[in-house]
């Protein structure tokens, strides 16, 4: 709050950070250390890409008649890029406040971080104040734990993690669906594992690793049933299966991987050495992974050899080639289903899958 009530004083505010539910919670606690109101007659709500930071400027600028400062609130940021060598927002007079949000915005992630940081020098460089909320790690949990005591709830330890997870360490959808367990709970003071895995909508990231979960735990029926899951939930079960179900399975591979390399080196991936988290790409990079990824993949990586994750990857590529036409394969639920037999076979039997091998 302190950091918040510091960047009241200045004129101009940028509100940054992955979590947009945290932006919000920000935007609040900034407007009231600044005594602004959303529906003030001297605030204005603008958007990133129908107005430029020249209109922000002058809005901001003119003498408030109602109200001690002019405020003027930009949404959608992250769809302009930022000119660094504007100073239209340089020298803003003490009765405006020009508060930016990089918010909202789609597209390519690495472009979006670029855009952000772009932003962020450019508020400094004109004597602002950023804040980047965040919530990762212990940091989510006590967040998410003070959100359930907001509505009178208790939540215990496992149901923490599970909601997590099965929302893909998002804080901003484990909070959107903190609000529909409370709910579902009715009389009952606490939040308990059951009810998470009864109500929440898993994100699709959770859905392929407890298909993987089966794989690695030879239980095939399990795997079989979430990638059904994943399939049946898509209205186009082309984009689901090419758009997410291989790349999220691949990544999945990656990572269990990674993991092992970490347990054969009796490392963990947060403390890895610089020299062997620069082994593994940029993306993704269990170093750099949310804790619960990480206590995830490497619980997962102790009984499953390299060899045999190597061996995953074949057929992970030879998946990919039946589906696309470049081996011969029958329907494709039916090589999806194969690609799971065969993981499942390659890594539980001492057998090779395929001669030569």
């Amino acid at each position: 709050m302190s950091d918040v009530k510091k960047a009241a004083a200045k004129s101009l505010v940028l509100i940054s950070g992955d979590e947009p539910t945290l932006r919000d919670h920000a935007l609040t606690d900034l407007l009231f250390a600044a005594e602004v109101t959303k529906d003030d007659f001297e605030t204005e709500m603008m958007d990133g890409d129908t107005s430029d930071p020249a209109t922000w400027a002058a809005s901001a600028g003119t003498a408030p008649f109602m109200a001690v400062r002019r405020t003027v609130i930009v949404r959608h940021l992250l769809r302009r890029d930022a000119d660094l060598k504007s100073t239209a927002l340089h020298g803003l007079p003490p009765t405006a406040l020009v508060i930016l949000m990089a918010d909202d915005a789609s597209g390519d992630e690495s472009r979006l971080a670029t855009r952000r940081k772009n932003w962020e020098k450019l508020v400094v460089a004109a004597g602002g104040a950023v804040l980047a909320p965040n919530a990762s790690g212990e940091k989510a949990v006590d967040e998410l734990k003070a959100l359930a005591a907001k509505q009178g709830k208790q939540i215990s330890g496992p149901a923490l993690d599970t909601l997590l997870e099965m929302c893909g360490g998002g804080f901003s959808r484990a909070a959107e669906e903190l609000d529909k367990l409370c709910l579902y709970a009715n009389d009952e003071a606490q939040i308990k594992e059951s009810d998470v895995r009864a109500i929440v909508v898993p994100a699709r990231e959770w859905n392929v690793f407890s298909m993987m979960d089966g794989i690695l735990k030879n239980d095939v029926a399990s795997a079989l049933r979430q990638l059904r899951i994943l399939v049946n939930n898509s209205d186009k079960a082309d984009a689901a299966i090419f758009g997410n179900i291989l790349p999220q399975t691949l990544r999945a591979v990656r990572l269990l991987y990674q993991a092992r390399v970490c347990h054969e080196a009796q490392v963990q991936p947060s403390n890895a050495s610089e020299s062997l988290a620069a082994q593994f790409p940029s993306k993704p990079n269990i170093c750099r992974e949310k804790p619960y990824t990480q206590r995830t993949y490497m619980a997962a990586a102790q009984n499953v050899s390299l060899g045999r994750i190597e061996g995953c990857f074949q057929i992970l590529a030879d998946t990919d080639a039946k589906l696309k036409g470049a081996l011969p394969a029958f329907s494709r639920i039916e090589t999806l289903e194969m690609m799971i037999l065969e993981m499942a076979n390659r890594i539980h039997r001492k057998a090779p899958v395929r001669s030569g091998r």
